[in-house]
């Protein structure tokens, strides 16, 4: 069958956008939840700091993709269509492995407004080393993905816009989204 891949910066809106679709009865997943993890350098898996963590332990630890859980996940998408909403580190080693790239970009603006929302349920952006890192590698991101071909949605929009978006590009794609027996 097929899969989607929507990446993104922090704040937006690959979780949002994956509970939209399993509200809608769609096949997603949001990536955070499903395939990564926080590791060390070595590889092994660490737990996020319960207090903001600093610039430094950003720099020596790395938001990563765990392999056997996308082989699982992708998997299971040859059987039925589905979408993968998330980001990590090591996301490029995956990319081939997708039918459909799709990045949501916002503005510098709106990803400080959304990591900083206190009613944000995710912690990261919401310190002052997440909020800079997450605002340095946003352009970066989306260069790399436009580059590599992705396609862009302007996630400055409405939710249900810009899941009603995803859902046509997958659809004109030639991907279709089937209703969910289960979901992640």
């Amino acid at each position: 069958m097929a899969s989607v891949l929507v990446v993104g910066g922090p704040g937006a809106g690959k979780s949002s956008v994956a509970e939209e679709l399993r509200r809608r009865g769609l096949r997603s997943v949001d990536a955070d939840f499903v395939l990564a993890r926080w590791e060390d350098t070595d590889g092994s898996p660490v737990s996020f700091p319960a207090n903001a963590p600093s610039m430094e332990w950003i720099e020596r630890h790395r938001w990563h993709w765990v392999a056997e859980r996308v082989d699982q996940v992708l998997a299971e998408s040859h059987e039925h269509p589905l979408v993968v909403c998330g980001t990590a580190a090591n996301m490029g080693d995956y990319l081939v492995r997708f039918d459909l790239l799709i990045l949501l970009q916002v503005d510098e603006l709106t990803m400080s407004r959304r990591l900083t929302d206190p009613s944000r349920t995710n912690d990261f952006g919401k310190s002052e080393a997440t909020l800079q890192w997450s605002l340095d590698w946003r352009p970066r991101l989306e260069a790399e993905m436009l580059a590599v071909g992705a396609h862009p949605v302007d996630a400055r929009q409405p939710l249900s816009a810009v899941t009603d978006e995803v859902v046509h590009l997958a659809t004109t794609a030639g991907i279709q989204l089937p209703v969910a027996k289960d979901t992640y």
